[in-house]
């Protein structure tokens, strides 16, 4: 018996939460991407520190949900696996980029546009910017891996047009010291100019770290 696989390109309905209102008075726009097993309202809890008539923040959904553990429990979500990898790639990248590009034409003008992405989602972020082309101001790859099986110096996004603000805990249980000067090699490799901005902590984004951020390189 011969088996093909064989693939249908469909719409899909995509899940997202915002913090904030979208007015003339906004200064920050942030699209914040969540790691693996999250959702993504867990990331807006992260902005509860910021003035919501200033900062406006999306936070999108990965298409991918599932139960924590066995078959109840909490819900959450993955950006991707490694099967049909490629494919999860560019429908991740045309879902966030026709997300951003619907806010990014009624943001108010000179207003600061940020990603942020945390573990699995900094490393979604990367492969998203690499395959098209994305206005962003700054960009905050939280506690994640960098792929390296790109050239980024070639992605469509200008990386080097923009801030980019690597910050990790120096507990983090994933990122290992040797793992960080992977990361290193790979952005300089790469030769992209990044600020690596570690603090104490564990694979967790801490609220003070992401404001102390905003307050030190992004706020006017």
């Amino acid at each position: 018996m011969e088996i093909k696989t064989n693939y249908f390109i469909s719409p899909k309905t995509a899940r997202y939460s915002t913090y904030g209102e979208l007015t003339a008075s906004t200064k920050y726009f942030w699209f914040a991407l969540h790691g693996s097993k999250m959702l993504c309202e867990q990331m807006l809890y992260k902005f509860k520190n910021f003035d919501p008539k200033e900062h406006f923040i999306v936070a999108p959904e990965s298409f991918s949900r599932f139960y924590e553990k066995d078959f109840g429990g909490p819900v959450v979500a993955s950006w991707m696996t490694k099967r049909d990898r490629l494919h999860e790639i560019k429908d991740n990248g045309n879902y966030l980029s026709g997300l951003y590009q619907h806010f990014l034409e009624q943001l108010p003008q000179g207003c600061k546009k940020t990603i942020m992405a945390f573990s699995q989602g900094g490393t979604i972020c990367f492969r998203w910017l690499h395959q098209q082309k994305v206005e962003v101001d700054y960009i905050i790859p939280y506690a994640c891996w960098i792929p390296e099986d790109i050239d980024l110096a070639t992605s469509n996004t200008d990386l080097n047009a923009a801030q980019l603000l690597f910050t990790y805990g120096k507990e983090d249980q994933y990122l290992k010291a040797e793992y960080i000067a992977m990361v290193a090699e790979i952005i300089e490799k790469s030769k992209l100019k990044m600020t690596f901005l570690p603090y104490t902590g564990d694979h967790r984004i801490s609220k003070e770290q992401l404001k102390l951020i905003f307050e030190q390189y992004i706020k006017e």
